[in-house]
């Protein structure tokens, strides 16, 4: 050694990039450039629609990477494009008038009135029982069969229904041995009137006591010269009380 100092290297220093700070890649360099182009002092990127283009390309990527990492990896959709508002309109802004319905609509309607009217009058005019009575338990060894087989009806056991009370008026019906369905009424309790019919199965028998003050004391819950009907149905008996005449 000849003890002078070496002079230092005179070729140019090499610049090293500080640990940590990574090297920017190819998209983000051209998008830190467009934006210069587009935000900056010198902002000429309006003449260039290729680069506006492409700016707008890496700024999409560029949200889509950012959002995908506040996600934990998961991309967001995006959103749905609102509807466009309907145009403001133009000329005349009164409300157009109001459709009327065709003539044969109203025709259906006033058809549809017309029979819900004749229905509920039809309704009114029909006579509504003042009480039906239903079908009871009857005794094998009912009087009424005893009663029956002394007139010489026939009368079929097995076949005897009893029907409800109607105030002191015991109702039956009961198949004789010519296949006829009987019908009785007994008002055992205050006068002792009793009557019968007989007929076909099926066909509608009606019974009838009239209320006579003079005779005896049955209806005396009504006025002189009532009459009520009992009308036989195949499981029922309806009671219909008709007031006196004039």
């Amino acid at each position: 050694m000849d003890g002078s100092s070496s002079a230092p290297d005179s070729g140019p220093e090499s610049l090293e990039l500080t640990a940590g700070s990574p090297r920017p890649s190819d998209p983000e360099r051209e998008l830190d450039e467009l934006r210069a182009r587009a935000y900056g002092p010198d902002a000429d990127i309006e003449a260039d629609p290729a680069a506006m283009a492409r700016l707008v390309e890496l700024e999409a990527a560029h949200l889509a990477a950012a959002t995908a990492v506040r996600a934990g990896g998961s991309a967001v959709g995006a959103a749905p494009v609102p509807a466009a508002a309907p145009a403001a309109p133009t000329g005349d802004t009164r409300p157009a008038p109001a459709r009327r319905p065709p003539r044969r609509a109203w025709a259906v309607v006033g058809a549809t009135v017309l029979v819900g009217v004749l229905a509920a009058a039809v309704w009114n005019l029909v006579p509504r029982p003042d009480a039906t009575l239903q079908q009871v338990a009857v005794e094998a060894d009912s009087d009424i069969i005893r009663v029956l087989s002394a007139q010489g009806r026939g009368p079929v056991a097995s076949t005897l229904h009893r029907f409800e009370l109607y105030h002191d008026v015991r109702v039956w019906s009961v198949e004789d041995h010519a296949g006829k369905v009987c019908f009785i009424v007994w008002d055992l309790a205050a006068s002792g009137r009793f009557s019968i019919k007989c007929a076909p199965p099926g066909t509608e028998v009606a019974l009838t006591l009239s209320v006579a003050r003079e005779a005896d004391e049955f209806g005396h819950w009504l006025p002189d010269g009532s009459n009520v009907d009992f009308r036989f149905r195949e499981n029922t008996v309806d009671v219909f009380v008709r007031p006196p005449a004039g």
